[in-house]
């Protein structure tokens, strides 16, 4: 008997008793026990085979190192990446303190000190940031090839899995950034090894370890709890009668690691690291929480970088899940995953497959996670399923991976089998090819096919234009929101306020009809979570910065943003309080970037109002 699902797959052989003498021994099955000898009758045809694979296999991998090692120098940057750089390195160095009034960082601090401490080890510019990415990256690989050997698949449909994976634009992009994507994928492989590991029971150094992998899991991304509830559940089945061992030790070890961190960082990390749109400040509202900063977000709102105006129940599905959505935004960046997906559900009415718990668990985990992270994602970030789907592609590949094993099994014909597994992988590389190609319009990314100069000789080149105009370690104002002058400034020895570098996210929108002191607490809280209002914005134009930094190219910003270069605010202020000493323009860049510098001369609400 073979029970193809959590607790017995085909990476768990059943054991077969014998109840023929007084004492019950477990014996292999015939299939099991017949493979020895089959290993000792491997014909040449099925070795050479074999070796083609294995030739296959270093063909993608080293296809995979020589476009990162292109995109690593060459890709363009985007805010949250340039966040994650610079942050990275002012907390590994305090010169930025991450969870004070500066800067409530907003991100889980996990990634920030494994990239920080990569800095230091090897150097703190764009390059040298995202390669400790590719390094996790060549792990993953490693883990993802090992996970499906560990399911008795062949090497062809593991070479299937690392396209899927490693090769389509969105990976080489996103795995060869300075962000948390390759690291979190590192955790879900090594946890998912762990349970595999599992099998009706769990040992204490099996138990222990799954414990830190999920809690570090927690403290990459918040969102990865959707990952920890499905973890858990897949324990439930797996460790049998050890999994409250499991649970017990895994909350241990979060509520330890969380009490600790929460000492060293107080309030700002409590609340940002408990922080889920809409539920956290809920529990807040209710008493299910404390009451830390119960104003900031319940009595302002984001101004979304998506039009998404107010809609029935039936609208916003139709939008969520419409053609644009679905086509322009998914689609077009996850079209290979999704045909490993659709591929593993075909498999799925073959009833004899291997491993055909294993395949709808990875297809079942898949569609979960990406519907948690888009509908989750509306009530901020109505696209970013775009970039969310990344954090679990993985989990297609090895569905799709599976399913290409047990229906290219030589079960009839092993010519037949063979063009299955190679035309397969053939037809992905051109999915992958093609879906690059075609990716073009505003949803296209900054990639190494969209980028035609170096980003890190670009960003020397503007900084050293910038170097002898300012004062060494000093902070300037940044009115802007292209991410190369942060990073330009940052290489100068200069730097800009932290919530300027995710201007558009940060803003917050008082609501309407607020009392007075309904409105002083709400911009107070505001402020102590290093978020800004229009309120804070004149304070800067007021008092704030000495010299201040203005984009004039690209000049394309949302009409709402009150700190943009053509907002009236800050056209009043730059003429009214500040003189302009200098403008950089850099033509050969891609865009054309072009800066102007202005130096305060008065202070005060002249610099607001008349």
């Amino acid at each position: 008997m073979n029970t193809p699902w959590l607790g017995l797959g085909q990476g768990d052989p059943p054991v077969h008793l014998s109840l023929n003498s007084s004492r019950r021994t477990a014996r292999k099955p015939r299939d099991e026990r017949a493979g020895a000898t089959e290993v000792m009758h491997i014909s040449p045809g099925d070795r050479r085979f074999q070796a083609a694979g294995i030739a296959a296999l270093g063909c993608v991998v080293l296809l995979w190192l020589i476009l990162s090692a292109i995109a690593v120098p060459r890709q363009g940057t985007w805010a949250d990446e340039t966040g994650y750089i610079l942050k990275s390195w002012w907390y590994i160095t305090g010169v930025v303190r991450p969870y004070s009034a500066e800067d409530a960082t907003w991100y889980q601090p996990l990634i920030f000190y494994v990239i920080g401490i990569w800095q230091w080890i090897v150097g703190h510019d764009v390059a040298g940031s995202r390669s400790i990415t590719v390094l996790i990256t060549a792990i993953n690989i490693g883990l993802l090839a090992e996970l499906l050997r560990r399911l008795n698949c062949g090497v062809w449909p593991i070479v299937f899995a690392i396209v899927v994976f490693a090769l389509t634009e969105d990976s080489i992009f996103y795995f060869s950034s300075a962000t948390p994507f390759a690291l979190s994928i590192c955790l879900q492989l090594i946890a998912t090894h762990l349970m595999l590991t599992m099998r009706r029971s769990a040992d204490y150094a099996v138990v222990v370890a799954l414990a830190v992998v999920l809690t570090m899991i927690y403290f990459v991304r918040i969102n990865l709890v959707s990952f920890i509830a499905v973890s858990l559940a897949i324990v439930w089945v797996r460790a049998g009668r050890d999994r409250w061992r499991v649970y017990f030790v895994s909350a241990a070890a979060f509520v330890l690691i969380w009490s600790a961190l929460a000492w060293v960082w107080g309030r700002r990390f409590i609340y940002v690291s408990l922080w889920f749109p809409n539920v956290t400040d809920w529990l807040f509202r209710t008493g299910g929480l404390p009451p830390l900063f119960p104003h900031a977000v319940s009595l302002s709102h984001q101004m979304l970088l998506v039009d998404s105006p107010s809609r029935s129940l039936a609208e916003q599905f139709a939008y969520v899940f419409g053609s644009d959505m679905m086509v322009n935004w998914f689609l077009a960046h996850h079209v290979l995953p999704v045909a490993a997906t659709i591929l593993a559900l075909g498999a799925l009415v073959v009833r004899r497959m291997p491993n055909r718990g294993w395949i709808a668990t990875f297809v079942a985990v898949y569609i979960f996670l990406l519907l948690f992270h888009h509908l989750g994602a509306q009530a901020y970030c109505p696209v970013c399923i775009q970039g969310y789907a990344n954090y679990f592609d993985y989990l297609a590949a090895l569905a799709g991976a599976l399913a290409l094993n047990g229906l290219s099994e030589p079960a009839v014909r092993k010519t037949a089998s063979r063009m299955i597994s190679v035309a397969a992988i053939v037809l992905s590389l051109v999915l992958a090819s093609l879906q690059s190609w075609y990716l073009v319009g505003s949803n296209r990314l900054p990639s190494i096919r969209n980028q035609e100069t170096s980003v890190s000789g670009e960003l020397h080149q503007v900084s050293d234009g910038l170097r002898t105009l300012l004062p060494a370690n000093s902070v300037v104002g940044f009115i802007g929101s292209d991410s190369r002058i942060p990073l330009a400034l940052y290489y100068a020895g200069i730097r800009v306020p932290p919530v300027t570098l995710t201007l558009t996210s940060s803003y917050r929108r008082l609501n309407d009809n607020l009392t007075a002191g309904q409105r002083v607490s709400t911009i107070a809280e505001i402020d102590d979570l290093s978020l800004w209002t229009d309120q804070t914005a004149e304070n800067w134009m007021r008092n704030d910065f000495e010299i201040v930094v203005v984009q004039r190219r690209p000049d394309r910003f949302p009409s709402w943003l009150v700190w943009a270069p053509e907002a009236p605010l800050v056209k009043r202020g730059l003429a009214k309080c500040f003189e302009r000493i200098d403008a950089r323009s850099f033509d050969d860049l891609k865009p054309p970037l072009s800066i102007e510098l202005y130096r305060r001369t008065n202070h005060g609400e002249t610099c607001v109002h008349d």
